[in-house]
């Protein structure tokens, strides 16, 4: 026969609750009462308080004799942990935890407890085995799954295709382009982007003097790689098509190649500049354009007047220059001055 006695939230730590109940466990309860008498331990008090508790518990309710009564089960379980804060220098605190735990001891009259404790244990477990026909619960799940498996039908899986041959890339020779001595002598020559300095500011608006910008003869402009191709490369395509002409007069005229060249691939010299009716200049210089009679036709499209940029003569570089090599981070949109 058992009797127990439990009390929970002791306000001290489980770890120094189990040194002294090692100290009386499976001890007779009257040699346990003089073993926690005589311990300087702070639990030791309130587990000789408990362990009265649990004698009176068997020999009232139980009706077991005190003499035969030994501990047999005695344990300290975690409890709740309170956090709190200490002040310190500074500013600063340090964290502390006021543990708890929960004290159970249970006394038995019968020497042989144990034992019949461990033949329900043995008993229950043969019980499940036999409910379980031989096969633990992993077992069994593993033999339904093969059968399963079983009952599927084998299906093939297709060859995988073959991978079909990389297909080989004739390289295109490179064509060398013969670059005349002038226009080596042009390409070394430093232009830079001609800045507008602001206006003088006084105090007066009124007398605000503006200051002239350096007048240069020499422009850049944007087109695409092939229609920069035809003008430099075709002596007979000598005319390139623009909405905005600049004011000043102009002699030289460079070409940036957008994209993917990215920079400046020539210049001409610029022999005039003729702005007349859409139709009248596609009369008059289409034979000689850059551009197709349907590219011109979109470039000029809900335009009334077209610039036609009648080069001179053309010279291409022998390399594509960096827009870093004249100051600039961008292609010009309409032209830009250099010097």
């Amino acid at each position: 026969m058992k009797a127990r006695a439990i009390q929970r939230h002791i306000h001290l730590s489980p770890r120094k609750a189990k040194l002294v109940c090692d100290l009386i466990r499976n001890k007779n309860a009257t040699v346990a009462i003089n073993i926690l008498e005589n311990t300087r331990k702070k639990a030791a008090p309130i587990v000789l308080k408990l362990l009265h508790s649990a004698i009176a518990n068997a020999t009232n309710n139980h009706a077991l004799s005190g003499d035969k009564l030994y501990v047999y089960h005695i344990v300290a379980n975690q409890g709740q942990t309170l956090k709190r804060t200490n002040p310190r220098a500074k500013g600063s605190a340090d964290l502390l935890k006021k543990r708890h735990c929960h004290i159970e001891i249970i006394l038995s009259d019968d020497p042989n407890e144990r034992a019949k404790d461990l033949a329900l244990i043995k008993e229950r477990q043969a019980k499940r085995a036999k409910n379980n026909k031989g096969y633990s619960a992993k077992q069994r799940a593993g033999k339904v799954e093969k059968k399963k498996r079983e009952d599927k039908p084998v299906v093939k899986k297709p060859a995988p295709a073959k991978k079909p041959e990389p297909k080989k890339v004739e390289q295109k020779p490179v064509v060398e382009r013969k670059v005349s001595a002038e226009a080596l002598k042009r390409e070394q020559e430093q232009l830079k982007v001609v800045e507008t300095k602001p206006v003088e500011k006084t105090a007066d608006k009124k007398t605000a003097k503006p200051v002239e910008v350096e007048k240069t003869a020499i422009i850049m402009i944007s087109a695409s790689p092939k229609h920069a191709d035809i003008l430099l490369d075709d002596p007979s395509k000598k005319v390139f098509f623009y909405k905005v002409t600049p004011v000043n007069k102009v002699k030289r005229v460079l070409i940036y190649a957008t994209a993917p060249i990215q920079g400046v691939v020539g210049e001409f010299d610029l022999e005039k500049i003729d702005i007349k009716a859409v139709s009248t200049i596609w009369k008059n210089y289409g034979a000689n354009s850059v551009l197709s009679k349907k590219e011109y036709d979109e470039y000029y499209k809900d335009k009334k007047e077209a610039h036609a940029m009648i080069s001179k003569e053309a010279f291409r570089y022998s390399k594509p220059k960096k827009l870093e090599d004249f100051n600039m981070k961008k292609g010009p949109s309409g032209f830009q001055y250099l010097k």
